[in-house]
């Protein structure tokens, strides 16, 4: 498994682009964590955005950041 803060991994935060109408953020208020390599996104949702995690993404079979998990995630799950 590779880190997140691996040098060679990319992930973006992606704002909401909408008005509040729509989806209750400010158009620049973050809305998704997504993969730069395949583009799998997971919403960042409720008061505690720390909530979602790099460990959340449905990324696709073949990419290249699937194997990336957060030093939590490892040590709960894996070890």
């Amino acid at each position: 498994m590779r880190s997140f803060a691996d040098a060679e991994t990319h992930f973006s935060i992606v704002p909401s682009g909408s008005p509040p109408s729509v989806d209750g953020l400010a158009i620049t208020e973050p809305k998704f964590l997504r993969c730069s390599a395949c583009g799998a996104q997971v919403r960042i949702d409720g008061p505690d955005e720390t909530q979602t995690t790099i460990d959340d993404l449905p990324h696709d079979r073949q990419c290249s950041q699937r194997g990336v998990k957060s030093r939590y995630f490892e040590e709960r799950f894996v070890r």
